[in-house]
């Protein structure tokens, strides 16, 4: 009986430590990832060195003239290799094109002194460090870079990116008109909503983060949102409220109908199905690929 017993355990521990070895094992990167040759170069930006990495397709795979996406949700790693940051990602390299990342402010390399995440981004904006401006100085900078060194095109680009990585990829669209199209996938779109900014809401310089005050700078680009009906997290309401508001500027100027692609969809809480992700890259490599206005 003992014998029986101590089989028994044996084979329990056995099942719990497989159990906890694939619980504890990497998750595969995605197959156009992992067969994509991958670089990375520093880019300096007023005194920042930033690392960017870039993946390019397969030589026998890469597109006559191909686009480039820049992709933003955490740290340039996570962003390029875990879904669903990377489905996008993925989508422009699976049709021959190129992706991007690199770390934004207060993640991977870049964490200091402060606090990291969306908690770095408070203490150095209430610091007196932008890093939303500065975000997009460094992009800038990148897309210079990646044009020096052959790996983009003007008019040619997209931008997108997951909640924080939303909200600093449609700033980025707004700042440079070298990139035509981007894409918020439960963006941030109003910081005073963040339980992280709780203590500032009031503060104007906090209320002027709000992305419907760069509507002008993004009427006539090609936009992607969606957002779950009941995201508290960084607000349904206020992300609605900017793309209608985007949307009514686009009418305004007779831009193009379907400039602004907006969808309230019926994921709970602050997450996205696959298939928002899905119809926001397709969105976005169909735009590169219209003629410039």
């Amino acid at each position: 009986m003992h014998a029986k017993i101590k089989s028994f355990i044996y084979l329990l521990v056995l099942c719990l430590g497989s159990l906890l070895a694939l619980a504890d094992a990497p998750e595969p990167v995605p197959p156009a990832v992992a067969e994509a040759t991958a670089e990375e170069f520093p880019v300096a930006v007023d005194g920042t060195t930033i690392t960017v990495r870039v993946l390019t397709p397969p030589a026998n795979k890469l597109a006559k003239n191909p686009a480039l996406f820049m992709a933003f949700a955490v740290d340039r790693n996570t962003t390029l290799t875990k879904r669903p940051y990377c489905l996008a990602a993925e989508y422009f390299l699976e049709n021959g094109h190129r992706a991007l990342s690199f770390d934004l402010p207060s993640h991977g390399d870049r964490v200091g002194a402060l606090r990291s995440g969306i908690d770095g981004f408070r203490d150095a904006f209430v610091a007196g460090n932008n890093v939303f401006a500065g975000f997009v100085w460094e992009g800038k900078a990148v897309i210079d870079e990646c044009i020096k060194r052959g790996l983009a095109t003007p008019g040619r680009i997209a931008v997108g990116g997951t909640s924080r990585g939303g909200y600093m990829s449609l700033r980025l669209l707004a700042g440079d008109d070298r990139i035509v199209a981007g894409a918020g996938f439960a963006p941030v779109t109003d910081w005073r909503d963040l339980r992280e900014f709780s203590e500032d809401k009031t503060r104007e310089d906090v209320a002027a983060l709000y992305l419907s005050n760069f509507i002008p700078a993004l009427a006539g680009k090609h936009v992607f949102v969606a957002i779950g009906k009941t995201d508290e997290r960084v607000s349904t309401a206020k992300c609605q409220a900017f793309a209608e508001s985007l949307q009514q500027a686009n009418t305004a100027a007779n831009k193009p109908a379907g400039t602004v692609d907006f969808h309230l969809t019926d994921d709970a809480g602050h997450s996205l199905s696959d298939t928002w992700y899905e119809k926001g890259r397709a969105f976005l490599l169909q735009s590169v690929a219209l003629p410039s206005p």
